[in-house]
């Protein structure tokens, strides 16, 4: 079964929603890799990628 354009945008909606669910706004790394993971297998890395861009805010990581 093949999925429309709509369809995957769609689907990375519901990832990208997931993630603010379980994460409840914070970053957490490991769940980021696990969404990344489920996207690539679903087949719609491509737009989460894109979604990822217009929705989040750049975070930078550093260790004190």
């Amino acid at each position: 079964m093949e999925l429309s354009k709509d369809g995957k945008e769609e689907l990375a909606l519901a990832l990208l929603l997931w993630k603010d669910f379980k994460c409840q706004g914070k970053v957490d790394i490991d769940f980021y890799k696990q969404m990344l993971a489920l996207a690539d297998y679903i087949g719609v890395r491509e737009e989460l990628d894109e979604l990822i861009k217009k929705v989040l805010v750049p975070f930078r990581i550093t260790m004190d």
